[in-house]
């Protein structure tokens, strides 16, 4: 069929190049003829004309000559003779060369009279007696005959150019159109060459194609097998002859390759009339994928078969990763899901215990993420050697945390349970010579089947309360077992209600200053005020600190709640110095995430200037645990932070782990004593020792002493005596609200 298209198009290209061929040879002659016409006769028509012109013209002035004497007779006889001569010349050639005979009758009747006028103008002067007057009179009538004359030349040369003019526009079109034909032509050929080519390379890439298909079956990686209707085979690639050397089997023996049921594949493949079927079948230690395809046209069956025994064992691994932790071999919260799903489907109780092994932090901590791995998995094989293979399972859950799922469950079981994995878990783990000993924190939730709730749903809750009994157990300090009960879930709903709530506490103005005034503890008047936040929730009322200052740490919204304390404080103290109350300082807590940001001194900065307030007046209050993290860098930020004018106070003194060095480097202006060692005083003698070696210390360091916590007479009277500086508690004040504040404020000049 392309063929057939290619000698079509040379036919049509043949064809129209011998009709071009013809049609330009026509056209050629035309132009020779019209240039021949131009050469022959047009041009010396026109040069004639020229020279007719030129003669006249002298005729004319040869006459003017010989009436003014300026030529003589004989000259004027002999110039005359010569000019005659040429004018008939002339005449004569036009005679033959114009077409328009009546236009050369009229010039060689135009002539006759100016030579006439001639002839009567020499014959006057030549007289003895000039007659000038005719002479004159003969002159005048020339004047008129040349103009004619030159109006019958100016019509001749006027048709010979509207004859040169045509000839050169029949010339110029015979031209245009042979170009139009060539270019036409080979347009033509242009179409046809690339339909030619067009067809040559399919005709080209079809053979490359099927050369190429004819090399699949020899080049595939994979074995191809061509077998005929009774199931036989025909066929075999050398990738058939690889994959059964590596069988031990040989060449002729390449229908063992197949699976002992390929006849039936074969006629399940010929009756369901599909493209191809697939199944896979293991051979020895291969996984083999085979493809049977059948050929109707040819009455027999393709075959193709792959070693896919790398990429089940893959999968197969995929599988075990997905539902087993790698390191200890136990299944995974994932499986755990898929068997808590399974066992609520099928309404088997149960109890789900939540296992986390404790002090998981110190290790990590001591020995690394390598060796803390390392104890983790020990503690798992040891649970695992303890479970009763028959009654329970058990998952690790995340790094340090497993779940075992005891089958039936019940109260008394479980505590039993829980008491003998407590008591195994006091003896010691060995690692690279290291006793290691953790104890376990255990919560457990009975397993309550509910047909009307998803299995999904319960399973999901299961571990949700098992979960939240542990951490019960670990807030209480570990090593312990405590079962799921509804207060739990209340308290684990709420403290996530007040999460999300807290978000957006800070948007919303639920947050609120409240004001602890500090007094002088010699003469009781007002020195300065500690800043402390509150919450008013929109539907819980006033939220203790206590309650949800821990959860803001948790969750790092301590950041953006100490920002706002430290600006509004700022404000607050900026506004009532502004109204004319006398400067007192205010206190702000920073919290240990806000005291290491790396913003701390810009937000500081900005809310000093924002507020206009001067930073004399301003006081930072920090804990013992927040600078013994990092000793030199916190100094480095103290020394920064009191050169703005700030005054700093170490807050909580004596429940932490300072060292004397370093808090004599510190650049602080007070101490402050824990409410701890107040409460309990006088009668507590320890607790007075230690607050009076704390003020002595600081008296040593040259430092102010602020109690805290001070509710009694006593307690003032003995802090007075030990020479502590300020004081601040509910016997003076408690926290107040701004407004209650400012009228303390006003009350205490």
């Amino acid at each position: 069929m392309l063929q057939r298209r290619i000698w079509w198009a040379f036919l049509l290209v043949l064809a129209v190049g011998v009709a071009v061929s013809v049609r330009i040879v026509t056209l050629g002659d035309s132009v020779q003829a019209v240039n021949r016409m131009f050469i022959a006769e047009k041009l010396p028509l026109s040069q004639r004309i020229g020279e007719l012109r030129g003669v006249i013209a002298d005729e004319e002035r040869l006459l003017y000559e010989y009436y003014s004497y300026t030529a003589t007779r004989d000259t004027f006889q002999a110039q005359r003779a010569l000019n005659h001569a040429r004018l008939d010349s002339i005449v004569e050639q036009l005679e033959k060369d114009t077409g328009s005979r009546e236009q050369v009758v009229e010039l060689r009747t135009q002539l006759t009279a100016l030579d006439g006028l001639s002839d009567e103008l020499s014959a006057t002067l030549s007289s003895k007696v000039v007659n000038w007057d005719l002479a004159r009179a003969i002159l005048a009538q020339v004047k008129p005959r040349v103009r004619q004359i030159e109006k019958t030349l100016a019509a001749m040369s006027l048709a010979n150019r509207q004859a040169v003019d045509k000839l050169g526009t029949d010339s110029r079109n015979s031209v245009g159109t042979m170009v139009r034909w060539v270019i036409g032509f080979s347009v033509l050929i242009f179409g046809v060459a690339f339909f030619v080519g067009y067809y040559v390379v399919a005709i080209i890439r079809e053979g490359m194609e099927r050369r190429r298909l004819a090399m699949f079956a020899e080049r595939n990686p994979n074995p191809v097998l061509r077998i005929d209707a009774s199931g036989k085979v025909r066929y075999a690639n050398p990738a058939t002859a690889e994959l059964l050397a590596q069988l031990n089997l040989a060449l002729a023996d390449s229908g063992k390759l197949l699976p002992a049921d390929m006849r039936h594949h074969l006629n399940e493949t010929r009756a369901a009339r599909t493209s191809s079927t697939q199944f896979e079948y293991t051979h020895g230690k291969f996984t083999l994928e085979c493809t049977v395809a059948y050929l109707t046209d040819f009455s027999e069956f393709h075959v193709y078969i792959k070693d896919v025994t790398a990429r089940r064992q893959a999968e197969e691994n995929l599988a075990y990763q997905a539902f087993f932790d790698p390191a200890s071999g136990l299944p995974n919260q994932y499986r755990l899901r898929e068997d808590l799903n399974a066992a609520f489907s099928q309404q088997r109780a149960g109890t789900v215990m939540m296992i986390v092994a404790d002090r998981e932090q110190e290790i990590f901590e001591s020995l690394g993420a390598v060796e803390t791995e390392r104890w983790l998995v020990k503690v798992a094989l040891r649970l695992r050697d303890g479970i009763n293979q028959n009654e329970e399972t058990l998952y690790r859950f995340g790094r340090n945390a497993f779940v075992l799922v005891c089958r039936p469950g019940d109260l008394a079981g479980a505590q039993r349970r829980a008491k003998q994995l407590l008591s195994s878990s006091q003896q010691p783990l060995h690692l690279e010579r290291r006793e290691l000993f953790s104890t376990l924190s255990i919560g457990a939730a009975i397993m309550e089947c509910d047909g009307g709730v998803d299995a999904a749903k319960l399973a999901e809750v299961q571990v949700q309360q098992a979960a939240s009994a542990c951490n019960r157990v670990r807030g209480a300090g570990g090593n312990d077992f405590a079962v799921y009960d509804e207060a739990m879930g209340l308290a684990a709903a709420k403290t996530l209600r007040m999460i999300t709530d807290l978000r957006h506490a800070v948007a919303n103005g639920e947050l609120l200053l409240h004001y602890q005034p500090k007094v002088d503890t010699a003469t009781g008047s007002l020195l300065g005020m500690e800043a402390l936040v509150r919450w008013m929730h929109p539907e819980w009322g006033m939220i203790s600190p206590e309650e949800f200052i821990p959860v803001a740490e948790d969750t790092g919204m301590i950041v953006a709640i100490g920002r706002w304390v430290l600006r509004e404080a700022c404000r607050q103290n900026a506004a009532w110095q502004q109204a004319g109350l006398r400067p007192l300082r205010v206190a702000v807590n920073l919290s240990a995430r806000q005291f290491h940001s790396d913003n701390l001194l810009d937000e500081i900065d900005e809310a000093l200037s924002e507020t206009v307030l001067p930073a004399n007046w301003l006081e930072l209050e920090i804990t013992e645990s927040m600078v013994m993290e990092d000793p030199e860098r916190v100094i480095d930020l103290l020394e920064k932070i009191r050169s703005r004018g700030i005054h700093l106070s170490l807050d909580d003194f004596g429940t932490g782990h300072s060292s004397l060095a370093y808090l004599k480097r510190f650049p602080i202006d007070c101490v402050k004593i824990d409410r701890a060692f107040i409460k309990d005083m006088p009668e507590n003698t320890d607790d007075v020792a230690i607050a009076r070696t704390i003020v002595a210390m600081a008296k040593a360091l040259d430092l102010k002493t602020v109690a805290e916590g001070v509710e009694t007479d006593e307690q003032l009277e003995l802090l007075k005596n030990m020479g502590c500086d300020q004081i601040q508690g509910y016997l003076f004040s408690r926290p107040l609200p701004a407004d209650e504040f400012l009228a303390f404020y006003s009350a205490h000049p």
